[in-house]
């Protein structure tokens, strides 16, 4: 269930055909696509699932996606990341924005180089599912990493500025916003 903080108006109804779940999506690869999942995440196999959806919801299970993001390099992990604080769903033009930044430097071109790598890598591994136009993180995966007043992201987001100065006095923001050096 996605929270309207992650909430996208422009994209909130499904294509008609498109999947609606992980189940669904799963439903829709091929052999080898399901293969290269057990391969790469083999906690999914104990006990053998008997069938796609029980897989999808121990695909969705805390400790198998705590599993699954471990295994992933750093730049799988951060795009991951980016997808835990963007709208749900989210585009894959925006999620790249999110990864470039909105004043692309130098790296950029290295990071649209190994986007698609990224985005194969978490589809593979039934951490993200969805169209292009639809990239959808695993609910559990978001939790993870998605910033929260109560618990700060591993990723070293934080809590927005609203979550982290909610209950500040006037006074106190005022001293933030000088010692920050902001007008």
């Amino acid at each position: 269930m996605t929270t309207a903080r992650h909430r996208d108006p422009a994209h909130s109804a499904t294509p008609p055909g498109a999947p609606r779940t992980l189940a669904e999506e799963l439903r829709t690869r091929p052999d080898d696509g399901l293969a290269t999942l057990l391969h790469a995440r083999p906690d999914l196999l104990t006990p053998v699932p008997g069938d796609l959806t029980q897989l999808a919801t121990r695909a969705g299970t805390r400790a198998s996606v705590v599993r699954a993001l471990e295994r992933l390099d750093r730049f799988a992990l951060q795009t991951a990341e980016a997808l835990a604080v963007a709208p749900d769903p989210c585009s894959y033009g925006r999620l790249a924005a999110l990864m470039t930044g909105e004043d692309p430097g130098p790296d950029a071109a290295e990071t649209a180089r190994r986007l698609p790598e990224a985005v194969a890598a978490l589809r593979a591994r039934a951490l993200l599912w969805g169209a292009d136009d639809r990239l959808r993180l695993v609910r559990t995966a978001r939790e993870l990493l998605s910033p929260s007043p109560t618990s700060p992201s591993p990723t070293g987001l934080g809590p927005t500025v609203a979550e982290a100065t909610s209950g500040m006095s006037p006074g106190r923001l005022q001293s933030i916003i000088v010692a920050a050096g902001l007008p």
